[in-house]
């Protein structure tokens, strides 16, 4: 089979790591469609073996060790309290920070706009939910082994109504991605119950 030359550099991109590829496309989607009701985008990676993970460590990388605003602090402390829930009450994994298993990243994407400006805010800003109109918010979530993406989840907050969006609406939304993914840990076979919007 003969190559061209001349391929656009755009082809090239499928050399490019496929997690980071469907991570942020994913994110793209969501944002460029936030005109839809709230939804939930996933992706499950069928090769896995779910019954080899039983312990993970939560990891924002975009946080480090910097020192964070109080508001953002406190939404980071939101967001880790239901994810905790989620995989350890629910799916009965361990955390751990000694050779995990997992490793679970989450962001959340967010465009804001005050008046006729317009900027973007990174999860380090913390997006206020009382003083900001947050237009398109993105919240996603990911369980990768050794840097192999094993699962990934994103919740389109744009529908939320700026004054709900609160603890109780960052809650829920976690639930909701959570609900994509239904493995409890050190078992291969999903468990349907937890794909319920209702806890068990």
């Amino acid at each position: 089979m003969l190559i061209n030359k001349h391929v656009p550099f755009f082809i090239h991109a499928y050399n490019l790591n496929l997690a980071i590829m469907k991570k942020w496309l994913l994110v793209g989607v969501l944002l460029l469609f936030l005109s839809c009701s709230q939804n939930v985008v996933t992706y499950t990676n069928s090769k896995a073996k779910f019954q080899n993970f039983s312990s993970y460590q939560i990891v924002n990388v975009k946080i480090g060790k910097r020192k964070l605003p109080a508001a953002a602090t406190e939404l980071l402390g939101t967001i880790e309290s239901q994810i905790r829930i989620e995989m350890e009450e629910r799916r009965n994994y361990v955390s751990s920070n000694v050779k995990p298993d997992l490793i679970l990243r989450y962001e959340l994407a967010s465009n804001t706009r005050t008046g006729s400006n317009t900027r973007n805010n990174a999860l380090l800003q913390g997006p206020s939910f009382g003083s900001n109109v947050i237009y398109e918010s993105v919240i996603l979530i990911e369980l990768l082994e050794n840097k192999r993406l094993i699962w990934q989840g994103s919740y389109d907050l744009n529908q939320s109504r700026r004054e709900a969006r609160n603890e109780n609406t960052i809650n829920k939304a976690i639930s909701l991605i959570f609900t994509t993914y239904p493995y409890k840990a050190g078992i291969a076979e999903p468990d349907l119950s937890l794909t319920s919007k209702k806890k068990k």
